[in-house]
């Protein structure tokens, strides 16, 4: 099984260090990996610190091939720290008073800025918290230059809260209230320690102060000034002792060191005063800008202190890899990178996180991604043996259907030779009828005209001049409407147009000959209409039409409407 590991990455205002930990088998830190790599932290250029971070960073994972989950340690110029004390309460309802000493405390709006709390101590009556701040803005910075060179950010812990985690893996049991200072290249960490309480505070005060102090007093660049202040500090410049150049370096150290004793002396009388500590018996140096070889004597001759020389490599083993790579020849910078890959081996560590609310969330999903992938594999697996046996079922009830189908062909065959000899059976039934309403047609006209020839005889005297047959028109068929309902196959079909007949015929008056028809004879004009409409043949008489113009004779005009049941 593969150890656990931590990519630690220290970001600084100058410079960004990389390395991978693991723990040895003496329950040890083992730096496995280190690299270095430095940009300008000229503070002319702030606006482009984001942007040389970037590079450096990418140049790292380039070069190295490094990247993955890592944690970040947030620079001091960009986390806050305020320590408070507030009533010692319940943890449940600690998160509410604390929120609340956020907002008095933290000169920014809380929603533009990412915060956490830590307890420093907890003495039944009083709490002590740090809080610390980021703006989100900085933050989301930082986090997005850390993730376009492939750094995913699980961790961003405060620098401070990192140096003091480091001076206590390697520092355990150190008596009495010691002062740490990690001075950087724009700030400066004052890491108060007193048993298992601390104290943090930043200080503008660093390493540009004396870059800029030559700058200004040889009128060169902050670039310049910073090569020449290296040099002349580390005792590699070639410089003669009488040099301006070199006297300018030395003047700026010197500056800054009375100025940094100031500092520590004001931070001790702070914290004593405000917060009970007691007089530091010794104060331990760290960070580039400790390198000044003066620093330690002039600062112990002030202060009154044991000054030394913190080594955050004391307890860590280093790999061939990281020796080779220059990890003791860089162990002042190293602090912050050693504190935050002492979770590997201390448990329970106090820590806060400054990471922004979208990539905790993305964190902790990562964190139960294999909860949730072992999950969706036993439920996979959970499902294999009832696909396993539908499978089965549905592979030999396929096979009865090939089964049955090969016995249904033949049967299917046979039902379309039966559904075919029905439509001719229909198509011969219907040539049947036509031909019997042929046949009874040709007898009907006779039985027709019989039954006609009968009525007239019966009213006497009477005949007929025309008879004209009036077949319905032929409907025509109208183009189907797609936007009309379908048909109900249940609705009566209308009635079919019926045939008519067209008669005009002739009454003689035998009493009246020479005059206008009487009233008798336009009676028996109507009984013979009457008649007409009882016979079999005929469903109705229409267009009654009579003209008596004509002495003795009555003409008349009349149409039958044939019966469909007695078709002609």
């Amino acid at each position: 099984m593969r150890p656990p590991r931590v990519l630690a990455v220290d970001i600084g205002a100058g410079h960004v260090a990389c390395g991978i930990f693991t723990a040895g088998a003496t329950g040890r830190l083992v730096l496995q990996h280190f690299v270095l790599e430095t940009h300008s932290s000229d503070p002319s250029h702030e606006g482009r610190w984001a942007i040389e971070l970037a590079q450096s960073l990418g140049a790292v994972a380039a070069r190295e091939k490094l990247g993955g989950a890592c944690a970040l340690a947030v620079p001091g110029h960009l986390a806050l720290t305020k320590f408070i004390k507030v009533a010692s309460i319940e943890p449940a309802k600690r998160r509410k008073i604390i929120e609340f000493e956020a907002v008095e405390n933290i000169p920014h709006p809380l929603d533009e800025v990412v915060w956490d709390h830590l307890v420093v101590a907890d003495d039944g009556f009083d709490l002590e918290v740090m809080l610390t701040a980021a703006k989100f803005d900085a933050m989301q910075a930082l986090c997005s230059a850390a993730d376009a060179a492939g750094f995913d950010a699980e961790r961003a812990i405060p620098a401070g809260l990192a140096l003091r985690n480091a001076f206590r893996y390697n520092f355990p049991a150190v008596p009495g209230s010691v002062i740490v200072a990690d001075i950087g290249a724009r700030s400066t960490t004052l890491l108060f320690l007193d048993g298992d309480r601390f104290y943090l505070r930043t200080l503008p005060l660093a390493g540009n102060a004396v870059t800029q102090a030559v700058s200004d007093e040889l009128r060169i660049d902050f670039a310049a000034a910073e090569t020449l202040k290296m040099q002349v500090l580390s005792g590699r410049s070639d410089l003669p002792a009488g040099s301006p150049s070199r006297a300018a370096v030395q003047k700026a150290a010197a500056n800054f060191a009375s100025r940094l004793q100031l500092e520590i002396t004001r931070s001790i009388l702070n914290h004593r005063r405000q917060a009970g500590g007691e007089q530091p018996t010794a104060l331990y140096l760290t960070g580039g800008g400790s390198l000044i070889a003066e620093l330690p004597a002039l600062l112990g001759e002030r202060l009154k202190l044991s000054v030394e020389r913190f080594e955050p490599l004391r307890a860590v083993e280093l790999s061939a890899n990281a020796r080779a790579a220059g990890a003791e020849s860089a162990a002042a910078v190293l602090a912050d990178l050693v504190g935050l890959a002492t979770a590997l081996v201390v448990k329970n560590e106090p820590t806060a996180s400054l990471l922004p609310p979208a990539l905790t969330e993305a964190v902790a999903f990562r964190r139960k991604q294999p909860v949730y992938i072992a999950a969706a594999a036993l439920f996979v697996a959970a499902l294999v043996p009832p696909i396993v046996y539908f499978h089965r079922l549905a592979l030999a009830a396929q096979a009865k259907v090939a089964q049955l189908e090969g016995q249904l062909m033949p049967l299917r065959a046979l039902q379309t030779r039966n559904t075919d000899n029905l439509a001719k059976i229909e198509e011969a039934k219907k040539q049947i009828a036509a031909l019997n309403s042929a046949v009874a047609t040709k007898s009907n006209w006779i039985n027709f005209f019989t039954d006609l020839q009968t009525r007239l005889v019966k009213i006497e005297d009477v005949w007929l001049d025309r008879l004209v047959i009036v077949r319905p028109a032929a409907a025509e068929e109208a183009a189907p409407d797609p936007n009309a309902p379908a048909p109900d196959p249940n609705a009566p079909k209308p009635p079919e147009p019926s045939l008519r007949l067209t008669l005009s015929g002739r009454l003689l008056d035998v009493a009246n000959p020479q005059s206008r028809v009487s009233p008798e004879a336009r009676e028996r004009v109507k009984q013979l209409l009457t008649s007409f409409a009882g016979s079999q043949f005929i469903a109705s008489v229409e267009n009654e039409k009579f003209d008596n113009n004509q002495n003795g004779l009555l003409r008349f005009d009349f149409t039958l409407v044939i019966n469909p049941k007695s078709p002609l």
